[in-house]
């Protein structure tokens, strides 16, 4: 081709491959959510039908009904946000914000959970700037709190912290590390945990991680899941992200 089209020709191609991964995205979406909603809608349609014959009585039917209803409805929402997640990743550079700051407002959002569990709750946060969404921000911290709230014992200890992560720990950026008193998660297990529906020994749909690990990816960060040992003994688990920290120019807000 002549000179003069390459960059023209480049600029198509990179726009026909982002265009021919956000199909993929889409398609392998509408694959999954159908796959994931069609037992929750089977489930509710036998309870409808089991009521309309009379089989339990009525105020047992409405709950089972309620709580199946939550169930898909939660998984719904867990399904979107996956798929923002990737929408918010074409959007370009995301503004300069503090993580400490969307930390604690989920915190605070979640105060009324964590006193319900009469947790030993402690929240430590420094200014720690990053690039990324608020939504993207707040969501990660939601999933990672209640995944640790699920699995913290009534009365353990649960710490949250942010900070920045200096030179002398051979890394740059900023670390949000939440440790719980949980019963960890088994090796065979860990290497799982992240990719969608591969739901933990507890239960749950499996999402909550994987749309932890999206964001984290999309913003050129890591998460790992380590186990927390003392002289042999488990003591819980410390759910560890780490995001390049902003730089001070002067860049979206």
């Amino acid at each position: 081709m002549p000179a003069e089209l390459a960059p023209l020709v480049a600029a198509i191609n990179e726009a026909w491959a982002r265009q021919a991964g956000l199909l993929a995205h889409q398609k392998r979406f509408v694959r999954d959510t159908s796959h994931q909603l069609r037992t929750p809608l089977a489930v509710l349609k036998a309870q409808v039908q089991s009521a309309r014959r009379g089989d339990l009585p009525a105020a047992q039917a409405i709950e089972e009904i309620g709580v199946t209803v939550d169930g898909a409805t939660a998984l719904a929402n867990q399904m979107l946000a996956l798929a923002k997640v990737e929408q918010l990743r074409q959007q370009g550079d995301p503004p300069r914000l503090d993580l400490a700051e969307s930390v604690r407002e989920v915190a605070l959002d979640l105060a009324p959970l964590i006193a319900d569990a009469e947790l030993d709750f402690e929240l430590s946060t420094e200014p720690s700037p990053v690039r990324g969404h608020a939504w993207a921000l707040r969501e990660l911290a939601r999933n990672l709190l209640h995944n640790a709230l699920r699995h913290s014992p009534r009365g353990s200890r649960l710490t949250v912290r942010v900070r920045g992560l200096g030179p002398e720990e051979r890394r740059a950026g900023v670390e949000l590390r939440i440790s719980d008193g949980g019963p960890g998660i088994p090796a065979a297990l860990r290497a799982r945990l992240g990719q969608p529906f591969a739901a933990g020994p507890n239960g749950g749909s499996g999402l909550g991680l994987a749309i932890c690990r999206e964001i984290v990816d999309s913003l050129g960060g890591t998460l790992t899941l380590d186990n927390r040992e003392r002289d042999g003994v488990l003591q819980g688990l410390d759910a560890i992200v780490r995001l390049p920290a902003a730089s001070t120019d002067t860049g979206p807000a």
